[in-house]
């Protein structure tokens, strides 16, 4: 229901006005109401004697930038966690945590009697192919002469064909015993041993532990003596020279983030500084607990100064230009736990209602729910009204 504009509301506002020698015209008295009042009615004298101005919506295109807390993690393209080859004990293992370790660096030995094995197993197959190399020569002259003799009409065809057929049974046999060598060679290799046909197997009975890429050590799982069975974690390497950040965002934003955007990420560890990174993936699962989508971004870290599980902010960029109603911040008023503004309803009247706001835009404010654009809302003096609606029917003046 609308009600004029209090004396009460008033009386502080006109004050200076009357002691200048204005004579307001005195509003009206308010009747006594029963149901809550949500509008007000002041007369253009009454209006212009208190300051009351009014201000249009408006519709402004707005680009600002997403933020999202995230944390360091390891780009998990670049982490080795390297397990044992073979069952066998930990002769010794040289590299501690933090130690930095380039390419094919040796970090430490398992000693096992499988190495005896693939050792026996390369020799005898090493002999089986030169067994086999001389069988070949040894068919493929005995079918020549056997060729020879059936021209000079000296042997017959029967035996030519029995030559030919051991001469292809020798073949078979050689590329059995080529097939068996490079398996040995194979299973020697997958220890980390390069084999040899004059390597010693007394010397060369251990596997190495190699780093398959340069980084840093992050951790060291086992110590000297200890039984492992294959797959047993011995140590884990990480090149820190990139990194991956992990973060969250409202899945109402997610429409505002594209991947291959500059990313910006802030920590308190460095502050007034910041690292550049690239959105490379956006999650498909919503977590339904907090109703936010994961984003990874890459991030260059040459120096080595970001360390995962470091908490950081992330800002990704300006987002696509959105269009946002404003009105000036003076119109927004907070009334009976409600926030509110007065929309201009009647050139003497003005309306109290609800609105739901975003962020202070230097001196205006984004409203989210509740205008449209070219409503009229009170703005200086807009505290005026909402201290006549707040004001208890009985105290104002007969």
């Amino acid at each position: 229901m609308t009600h004029p504009l209090t004396r009460t509301a008033l009386a502080l506002a006109l004050s200076g006005f009357a002691a200048c020698g204005g004579t307001p015209e005195a509003p009206a008295e308010a009747p006594a109401a029963s149901a809550p009042r949500t509008s007000v009615e002041v007369s253009e004298a009454d209006a212009t004697a208190a300051g009351i101005t009014a201000a249009a919506v408006r519709l402004i295109e707005r680009s600002e930038p997403l933020t999202a807390p995230g944390i360091v993690g390891f780009d998990e393209r670049r982490v080795a966690r390297i397990g044992a080859r073979v069952e066998g004990v930990v002769d010794d293992l040289r590299v501690q945590v933090g130690d930095q370790v380039s390419a094919g660096t040796v970090m430490g030995h398992l000693h096992s009697h499988v190495v005896h094995d693939a050792w026996a197993a390369y020799f005898t197959a090493m002999a089986g192919r030169r067994r086999s190399e001389t069988e070949l020569a040894y068919a493929r002259t005995a079918e020549s002469r056997a060729a020879q003799l059936l021209k000079d009409k000296a042997l017959s065809p029967q035996e030519l064909e029995r030559a030919q057929t051991e001469r292809q049974a020798a073949e078979q046999a050689l590329r059995a015993a080529q097939a068996e060598v490079i398996r040995t060679e194979q299973e020697l290799r997958h220890y980390g041993i390069t084999p040899r046909e004059d390597a010693d197997p007394v010397t060369n009975d251990e596997v190495p532990i190699t780093a398959p890429f340069a980084g840093s050590v992050i951790e060291r799982l086992v110590t000297q003596g200890v039984a492992v069975t294959p797959g047993t974690p011995l140590v884990v390497i990480a090149d820190l020279s990139r990194l991956w950040v992990t973060a969250e965002i409202d899945e109402a934003r997610l429409g505002r983030v594209i991947i291959g955007r500059e990313v910006t990420v802030t920590t308190p560890a460095y502050p007034g500084e910041s690292f550049t990174g690239t959105l490379t993936a956006i999650g498909d699962v919503i977590n339904p607990v907090t109703r936010r989508v994961t984003l990874r971004i890459d991030v260059p870290n040459a120096d080595r100064r970001l360390k995962p599980q470091m908490f950081v902010t992330t800002t990704l960029g300006a987002s696509t230009p959105r269009r946002v109603a404003v009105v000036p911040s003076a119109a927004v008023q907070s009334l009976e736990g409600e926030t509110v503004v007065f929309v201009r309803a009647a050139p003497n009247r003005y309306d109290r209602r609800s609105v739901r706001v975003g962020t202070d835009l230097n001196g205006e404010i984004e409203i989210i729910e509740g205008l449209r654009e070219g409503e009229m809302v009170a703005t200086t003096g807009a505290f005026l009204l909402k201290s006549d609606l707040a004001a208890p029917a009985g105290g104002e003046e007969e």
